[in-house]
């Protein structure tokens, strides 16, 4: 089964509210409000040079569509754990 997930900017707490209203009632919709408030892991002081060649953890187009768009969809297979009920559909 594929569910979907739509993600609504922050700054955008009516269209969420209006979306979660009209998707209450489907179970293959959910739809959250991003609540990131930017990096989780800063540094304080530079460290020496990265042995690795690309970055572990880049940042990703949902974030760069976030900027630009009120909402992003992102299509889930089945067996995807849900960020917001943590637990496996």
């Amino acid at each position: 089964m594929v569910r979907y997930l739509l993600i609504v900017a922050r700054n955008q707490p009516d269209l969420w509210r209006y979306l979660k209203q009209n998707f209450a009632g489907d179970e293959k919709v959910e739809v959250i409000l991003d609540r990131r408030r930017g990096e989780r892991r800063q540094r304080v002081q530079a460290y020496g040079p990265e042995g690795r060649r690309a970055a572990r953890r880049g940042p990703s187009s949902i974030d760069n569509d976030l900027c630009y768009r009120s909402f992003v969809i992102v299509r889930q297979r089945q067996g995807v754990l849900s960020p917001a009920q943590g637990e496996v559909k």
